[in-house]
């Protein structure tokens, strides 16, 4: 369908997986305090500037 937005796959780098992990030792809502990021940028809200020179492909 014309009108459906293109799904949004996001991948963890293998260092913010690690990261994340030790992270989540010490602070155990970590992971529930970034799931709302990963949901807006799935809903293709990205956030933050645009850096000057970079183009959409």
């Amino acid at each position: 369908m014309p009108n459906e937005a293109e799904a949004i796959t996001i991948r963890f780098a293998d260092d913010f997986e690690a990261n994340l992990y030790a992270l989540a030792k010490r602070y155990r809502s970590i992971r529930k305090d970034v799931q709302p990021v990963i949901e807006q940028i799935q809903a293709g809200n990205f956030m933050g500037d645009r850096i000057s020179g970079i183009t959409e492909d």
